[in-house]
């Protein structure tokens, strides 16, 4: 039997950040300049941001890194 696969969630407020905003992944995409399925990975952990993006995130959202990370 193979072992749980477990994702670590490198934007774990991210959802929140949209959310509390009422935008869908799509108009947080948009306002990103990135594809819907690209957010959708960020997102859910499944992929990493690339260092432009992450800086673009942070932009965006207006929020310090440590909150984004779900370290403070």
């Amino acid at each position: 039997m193979s072992p749980a696969r477990t994702t670590r969630r490198a934007y774990p407020n991210l959802s929140a950040w949209r959310q509390a905003h009422g935008l869908s992944q799509r108009e947080a995409a948009k306002i990103l300049g990135i594809s819907q399925t690209y957010y959708s990975r960020l997102e859910r952990g499944t992929q990493a941001a690339r260092p432009t993006i992450a800086k673009q995130i942070l932009a965006a959202v207006n929020v310090p890194l440590e909150t984004l990370v779900g370290v403070a």
